[in-house]
């Protein structure tokens, strides 16, 4: 019997995993059928309506409200063993939450003989190695050693020089670690050498706000917005800039004439039209150590729509 290829991509908060996983699903063969499994910890899952919403042709299976590797890692087995059972995939493809491990995923995906695991791959924004509390994160570095293979992200973003410099950063900070950058090996995926009971659509025609317990010492805001409101990406992004504790958000914005899709990370803020977008919807992840007060954080969204 032939084993079903598992493709475990992973990496921190904004690496890009989503946006690989679209490009991956472009090459997809038509005639074969992949199984998804996205991850988040927020209750509303931005990363699945990406990928509904860009008809990627696979089989979406969303797992929100917390981490595949501890606190979901039932609801994972579940989705897992579906998949397995169905008997119709050639490919599984598992994007664990930015703030998760894979031990756990990687001992349940070896526990089933159909399943074939395939050489974990970490993301890295390498642009954001520049900052010094995410080089010591125990989630981003743990990332990066449980993994396979290091693929660095966002590079075209750099001069370089800057470049360069990373690069050794990262090899001093990371010893004997081996990295590609994605334009230096296309294989790297293929293995060649060179649902939750918060899964529920939540749905409110005014502003909506929940607060989810991350791991470490992350938390995960879940925003929506009154849908007849739009928002300035511009502001929103210089909102969460002057928020230190913010390390990541997400979602899709109305900006009065367009739908966008809005990511911010250290590193930046990207937008990107979409054709998604019924409500304003944000996740925000942010580190409950350096101090976060959600009230006063609704209070400053409200004021720039």
């Amino acid at each position: 019997m032939k084993k079903i290829p598992v493709h475990i991509i992973s990496g921190f908060l904004g690496a890009g995993k989503t946006t690989l996983m679209l490009q991956l699903l472009d090459r997809k063969p038509p005639q074969e059928h992949w199984a998804i499994v996205i991850n988040e910890f927020g209750k509303i899952s931005i990363d699945g309506a990406t990928l509904q919403s860009k008809s990627a042709g696979g089989s979406l299976y969303e797992i929100v409200g917390g981490c595949i590797c501890c606190s979901a890692k039932a609801y994972f087995g579940e989705n897992l063993d579906k998949i397995v059972r169905e008997n119709r995939y050639h490919r599984i493809l598992i994007e664990p939450s930015g703030l998760g491990g894979i031990d756990h995923i990687t001992e349940l995906v070896g526990q089933y003989p159909e399943l074939q695991l395939m050489p974990v791959v970490c993301l890295v924004d390498i642009a954001m190695t520049k900052h010094p509390r995410l080089r010591m994160l125990p989630i981003f570095k743990a990332q990066i050693l449980k993994s396979d293979r290091v693929m660095f992200t966002k590079t075209e973003l750099l001069r370089a020089e800057e470049l360069r410099d990373l690069k050794e950063q990262f090899a001093a900070d990371f010893p004997g670690k081996l990295y590609v950058t994605r334009d230096e090996n296309e294989d790297l995926f293929w293995g060649h050498d060179k649902v939750s009971p918060q899964n529920q659509h939540i749905s409110s025609p005014g502003f909506y706000m929940a607060e989810t317990e991350g791991k470490e010492n992350y938390k995960v805001l879940s925003l929506k917005l009154p849908e007849d409101k739009f928002v300035e990406p511009a502001m929103l992004s210089q909102l969460l800039s002057q928020e230190p504790s913010i390390v990541r958000a997400k979602g899709y914005i109305y900006a009065g004439n367009e739908w966008l899709l809005f990511n911010y990370t250290l590193s930046g803020t990207t937008t990107e039209r979409c054709s998604y977008g019924t409500e304003n919807e944000l996740v925000v992840i942010y580190d409950a150590v350096v101090g976060f007060d959600s009230q006063l954080f609704r209070s400053k969204i409200e004021s720039i729509y």
